[in-house]
């Protein structure tokens, strides 16, 4: 049985596919590995691990991302969305001027029509639209502070 608690942190997470690892993290990561599966993705914002082999316990740090792993930054800009490039201030901005936002709809959208690529782009390796909604609940007046106070199983408007 493989262990899906991250050898950094000891928070729970979740297995990624091959094709995370092997679009998003850079190439001297990528060669010093024997296998691209395995691999889950650690969620805790404070954590400096973005991957780990839940056999070897080899980890890939986020200097061996390709990308900014939103989750775990903490200045601007925040990624959230890869695949249609929205931030986290972004959305923050939206309902602060507006007292809503239409991102989860658009990104929702986006997805039933298959222009995603979640699993390729993003580092937790799924949809980000529970992210999302926690950014969009975070964001609104009476919300605890911090959108990634929880982390939890994402909503995947990206499944069948």
């Amino acid at each position: 049985m493989t262990d899906l608690k991250c050898p950094a942190c000891g928070t729970r997470g979740r297995k990624v596919g091959p094709v995370t690892i092997e679009n998003l993290a850079v190439p001297e990561a990528l060669a010093g590995l024997d296998v691209a599966e395995g691999f889950a993705y650690c969620p805790a914002p404070g954590c400096d691990v973005v991957w780990f082999h839940t056999t070897s316990g080899k980890t890939l740090g986020r200097a061996d991302c390709r990308v900014r792993v939103g989750m775990k930054e903490t200045e601007p800009p925040r990624p959230v969305c890869y695949c249609f490039e929205h931030t986290v201030e972004e959305i923050e901005a939206e309902i602060a001027a507006t007292g809503k936002t239409d991102i989860p709809a658009s990104i929702a959208d986006k997805c039933r029509r298959g222009l995603d690529r979640c699993e390729e782009t993003n580092p937790q390796g799924s949809c980000c639209l529970g992210n999302i909604n926690r950014i969009v609940k975070a964001a609104s007046p009476a919300a605890p502070a911090g959108p990634f106070a929880t982390i939890e199983e994402d909503d995947d408007c990206c499944s069948p």
